[in-house]
């Protein structure tokens, strides 16, 4: 239950509602972050309070010393500060009389306080995993739920979120997050019900369902329109009405089921794409939207994905989804044509990597990890990774481990965190995804750490 969360939120919650200066509003730059500060931005603007916002791909020392240095009073950190909380402390609270609420779901940095201008809400400090059982948006859902029970219709974003987060597995969103699904089931905000769980179940004509689809991928089909096109006519599915393409939704129960026996006799597991489906008001799907929403801040454009969520502007919607497809597409292709260097893509017992040199932009290698997952680039390997470089020398690390290992023990962020402090990177996350920029010299290194840590864990 989130009561617990709710009443440590009480008083910051109070702090922002009697705060009468100028507030910093900062957030991360993925789904959970824009959503976290879209909700942030959502509550201050709800109670006229004068504040700027800003979105960071990561919050370094110097941005710290920066926001130190800003003219404003109240700092809101959400989805970035828990990580850098040591150095909140040393560079803003002990040099400045600033205040500061931390709103996220990271492992902490350092443990809370008794100094007074500082509240840091997470769920690590209450027996909650934060990997998976609620994340930043979702806390700060409940932050401003504490400010006012009015702000309900906010608690979807939570839920976004929580999806970009790979909060929701198998169709069941985990632990606290279960509890913001019942709020919004309530006040129907969302629907639930059993479907195929494709992308732009609603939005997208059925053959780019079929395209997109990425987990479990669909050998022939994935990123291939000619080839998902093919497929539904081999069963015999009109794809047209009325000269307009179906939606994966326009299909009667019939269709949909030749559809899944289809995807089923073709060797395609069918099973795990057979789930709870989670349709938000404006017809898009969670999973969709939440895809949308990352799109923004990978492509350097968060200001678009807060305007796409507090505007509804469904427009701005697919313009940034077409842009992310034609992106993601051009990343794959690089994979796909390099399987066969072992410069590019290879493997031990361990480590599954995606070395992607300036092939790959950072901001895609993530994504790209994910989809390797489960298309059939690598064997059963507990742990995927890509690598990408990066600006100022240094390379993007983006890595997934598999719900096996995770299960078995392996987490992956304090692996990651624990060789990012021994080879001067900086680095973490959850125990099934994580991240980190590291120094491009150090990549043997990091790799030989990594591997040897996987096996001592899993």
């Amino acid at each position: 239950m989130v009561e617990d969360i709710l009443e440590e939120a009480e008083v910051a919650a109070e702090k922002i509602r009697n705060f009468d200066g100028k507030i910093r509003l900062i957030g991360q730059y993925d789904a959970d972050g824009i959503c976290a500060t879209s909700i942030a931005h959502e509550l201050l603007n709800r109670l006229d309070k004068d504040f700027e916002f800003e979105i960071l791909k990561q919050l370094y020392e110097e941005d710290v010393e920066r926001i130190a240095e800003e003219d404003e009073e109240l700092l809101l950190f959400v989805d970035i500060g828990s990580g850098k909380s040591g150095a909140i402390h040393e560079l803003i609270l002990e040099k400045t009389d600033k205040e500061v609420i931390i709103s996220d779901h990271h492992s902490p940095q350092a443990e809370r306080t008794d100094d007074e201008n500082i509240i840091h809400l997470n769920p690590h400090f209450l027996g909650h995993d934060g990997g998976e059982a609620i994340s930043a948006a979702g806390m700060t859902y409940l932050l401003a739920e504490a400010v006012d029970e009015d702000n309900y219709d906010l608690v979807t974003y939570a839920l976004i979120g929580a999806t970009g987060d790979v909060q929701k597995q198998d169709g069941e969103f985990l632990g606290l997050n279960k509890d913001l699904l019942e709020r919004a089931e309530e006040r129907d905000l969302i629907t639930k019900r059993k479907g195929l769980d494709l992308y732009g179940r609603s939005t997208k004509p059925l053959h780019k369902s079929l395209m997109y689809t990425s987990d479990p991928y669909l050998d022939g089909i994935t990123n291939n329109e000619s080839g998902a096109i093919q497929f539904l006519k081999s069963l015999d599915l009109d794809i047209r009405d009325n000269g307009d393409f179906k939606t994966l939704e326009d299909l009667t129960e019939e269709e949909e089921k030749k559809l899944i026996h289809g995807l089923i006799k073709h060797g395609y597991d069918a099973e795990n794409l057979l789930q709870n489906v989670y349709i938000l008001e404006n017809g898009h799907g969670i999973d969709e939207f939440s895809t949308i929403i990352n799109a923004c801040g990978r492509m350097g454009e968060a200001g678009k994905g807060i305007k796409i969520l507090l505007e509804n502007d469904l427009e701005l919607a697919e313009k940034m989804s077409r842009r992310y497809g034609r992106k993601i597409s051009a990343a794959l292709r690089v994979v796909e044509e390099n399987k066969d260097s072992t410069d590019v893509i290879r493997e031990d017992d361990t480590i599954g990597l995606i070395d992607a040199g300036s092939k790959i932009d950072e901001e895609f290698i993530g994504t790209v990890t994910t989809i390797a997952m489960s298309n059939g680039i690598f064997s059963d390997v507990p742990v995927v990774m890509g690598i990408a470089e990066a600006e100022k020398d240094k390379l993007k690390v983006s890595s997934r481990a598999t719900k096996e290992a995770v299960e078995a023990g392996l987490n992956l962020g304090e692996i990651i965190e624990e060789i990012c402090e021994e080879i001067g990177g900086e680095g973490g996350g959850h125990n099934v995804a994580a991240g980190a920029k590291i120094p491009q010299e150090e990549k043997e290194e990091f790799l030989d750490e990594i591997t040897r840590k996987v096996q001592d864990r899993k």
